[in-house]
């Protein structure tokens, strides 16, 4: 039977919950606090008790009639307790798995004296551990208060920005491709698996061989083709998977037969599920020697995995990634169980879907990949999502090739948004450009009004500056800077993980972009390091991080990322040797050499360049490009070495595309 909190009914009858729970308890109701429930019955007896006096006699007709229904169901409290309750008991609100340093401002009481306090009850807990309800009950007893335990409730983005919901006739409705995630733990193929598919290459570009960001491709199979969508391997990227299976109709499961279930494994089935998606799984790695595809079912059955020949509905298909073996059933399967699950969209209305990832390139400003899940999406359609607008300048595909049209089910990169939007959010096709910009207006005044930034950070700085004045909390603040937002977004969720219980991790601001002065200025009020992802400060802004002794590291591999702030948490940073920036040249202008190709013309700004020296182009505070100086001239003469504030020609190894404005780093092996 469902039940009732008394503090919600006291807001109902607009009481206070002391009455309430002392009502209760006077009629014989087994309760503790204001966070205990009633039945139906158990309310309506308080309440007919609680009734204006002038209705007496049929109130005390009516409390004597239900105690009688739920006789049973009531049990006197122990004569000391109930003596013990006044009329003027204190009852508090509070979160749950509150910690003793929370609880200190509610009972003002001093942190370390409610350590003592709960060591005396023989409760052992740190400062910043949460606490158990019974605890947190215990507790208050001392104090003479009863606690109204209540689930904090955190605002989530989702909750601010209301997705649009839809509804369309039967008649309306047509079939579409079907959107594939491709999940599974890192390493076990899941890229190879795609580029066998799509015969492209797309790890190979990316640093590492590992896929850093989410990526939608649509290949043609069966009736209506087959959207994929690609999602990172490292569990630091949980939150993006999560997210791609939300907006996916079937999640392809892959796993390595030559190792088995793995935990990033486990976390992919968990999102499937609680997404209410189907799952295919494909066993890659069929053909090696240690391959063990038996092995494999057998592991998935203890997550509620069953493959149709073990007696399950899970399909489950065999494949070689490196030689196509089984790819053609794999996809012959998704057809199949895409033909059942009847996916179907309006194709003739005002377009509609979902932002899967955003990133800023140069020559095209802000491009958001998304993928259209309702109505035909046109050139020159104005959109909004969350925060940002479009008027949809152009639209390409994973190959590059421009379109003018987009159907359901299909991905496609959009160009022409006054903002970066945020992975995840729903995009909406309007009739204008005003109406586009006014729901992005509201959107955003929404966020700003809820105090919610673009990336959800959950700690402010002025609470964290309150822990580190209190000195009360050993923590490591970070000022992340990436190239995309689902980069900011997944690194945040990885960094989160490696708190421990003496160390605690505040990502005090997230965002897209090189690191700039603003971002060294909140360094230095906050004492944080500043984390780069596949991003660069500035001179000002090394120069400034320099001057102020704030930390900045720069990472291309997410891998090294967290095992450096790991470190950090643990105390355990050593000394090592790695790439540190000698020079900086500003590219004044570009011509063409024999022999080199490309040269910059550029100025030294500082430091020094090398012949030979690695070097790494920036664009906007971007990395685009990672090589060596191969050719490095004075006027006419080759030379070793040029410094600081003279002129050179500069030419980088298998790489053409340099620019006026751009930079150029040089690098060296220097102890850290």
């Amino acid at each position: 039977m469902a039940k009732k909190r008394i503090h919600q009914i006291a807001k109902e009858l607009d009481l206070a919950s002391a009455d309430i729970l002392h009502q209760a308890k006077e009629l014989g109701i087994e309760v503790k606090t204001a966070s205990s429930g009633l039945t139906e019955e158990e309310e309506e007896l308080v309440k007919l008790a609680l009734a204006p006096v002038q209705d007496e006699k049929n109130v005390v007709q009516e409390v004597e009639e239900i105690k009688n229904e739920i006789e049973e169901e009531i049990v006197e409290l122990p004569e000391e307790e109930t003596a013990a309750d006044g009329d003027d008991v204190q009852i508090v609100e509070v979160s749950r798995n509150s910690s003793p340093q929370k609880l200190s401002s509610l009972i003002e009481t001093d942190a370390t004296q409610i350590v003592g306090d709960l060591m005396g009850l023989g409760i052992m807990k740190a400062i910043d551990s949460p606490l158990e309800d019974n605890e947190i009950e215990k507790l208050f007893e001392k104090y003479n208060l009863i606690p109204d335990l209540i689930d904090e409730v955190t605002i989530s983005r989702e909750d601010i920005i209301e997705f649009k919901e839809f509804e369309d006739e039967q008649d309306s409705l047509n079939l579409r491709a079907p959107i594939i995630t491709v999940m599974g733990h890192v390493d076990h193929g899941k890229t190879s698996l795609l580029d066998y598919i799509r015969n492209e290459k797309v790890a190979d570009g990316e640093a590492g061989g590992i896929t850093q960001h989410v990526g939608a491709y649509k290949v043609d199979s069966g009736e209506t083709g087959i959207t994929f969508i690609d999602t990172p391997g490292h569990e630091a990227f949980t939150q993006m998977r999560a997210r791609g299976a939300n907006v996916t109709d079937i999640v392809v499961l892959v796993v390595a037969a030559d190792d088995g279930v793995m935990p990033q494994t486990i976390e992919a089935i968990n999102h499937s599920k609680a997404a209410e998606v189907p799952i295919v799984v494909a066993i890659n790695k069929c053909d090696l020697p240690e391959a063990n595809p038996s092995m494999i079912k057998a592991e998935l059955t203890k997550y509620d995995v069953i493959s149709e020949d073990l007696g399950g509905d899970t399909p489950v298909v065999e494949v070689s990634a490196t030689k196509g073996e089984g790819v053609d059933d794999l996809l012959e399967t998704l057809s199949l169980v895409a033909e059942i699950e009847e996916l179907k969209a309006n194709f003739n209305t005002e377009a509609s879907g979902y932002i899967v990832e955003s990133r800023m390139e140069v020559g095209k400003g802000n491009v958001a990949t998304v993928i259209v899940t309702r109505g035909t999406l046109k050139q020159g359609d104005f959109l909004y999502a969350g925060q940002a607008f479009c008027r949809i300048k152009s639209m390409f595909d994973h190959n590059n090739k421009v379109q003018k049209t987009v159907e359901p089910g299909s991905p496609i990169d959009i160009i022409g948004w006054d903002e970066s939007p945020t992975a995840g959010d729903q995009f909406v096709a309007v009739k204008n450009q005003k109406e586009a910009k006014s729901k992005a207006e509201e959107n955003k005044s929404k966020l700003k009004d809820h105090d919610n930034s673009s990336f959800s950070v959950e700690s402010r700085v002025s609470d964290m500056m309150k822990l580190l004045q209190e000195g009360e909390l050993n923590t490591v603040n970070l000022i992340l800077k990436a190239d995309t937002n689902g980069s900011v977004e997944a690194i945040k969720d990885g960094v989160n993980k490696l708190a421990t219980d003496d160390v605690n991790i505040q990502v005090v601001h997230g965002a897209v972009g090189g690191i700039v002065l603003s971002d060294v200025d909140l360094a230095s009020a906050t004492d944080s390091m500043i984390i780069g992802f596949n991003v660069r400060p500035d001179s000002q802004s090394r120069n400034m991080a320099q001057s102020k002794g704030i930390d900045v590291r720069t990472y291309s591999i997410i891998y090294e990322l967290l095992d450096d702030i790991s470190e950090a948490v643990l105390g355990q940073m050593t000394i090592k040797t790695e790439e540190a920036v000698i020079g900086m040249v500003d590219v004044k202008t570009t011509f063409r050499a024999p022999k080199v190709g490309v040269v910059a013309g550029s100025i030294v700004s500082e430091g020094k360049v090398e012949l030979d020296a690695k070097a790494r182009l920036l664009r906007d505070g971007i990395v685009i490009y990672e090589g060596t100086i191969v050719s490095l001239r004075r006027f006419k003469d080759n030379v070793e070495v040029v410094n600081e504030g003279l002129e050179c020609g500069i030419g980088l190894s298998d790489y053409k595309d340099i620019k006026e404005g751009d930079t150029i780093e040089i690098l060296a092996e220097v102890e850290v």
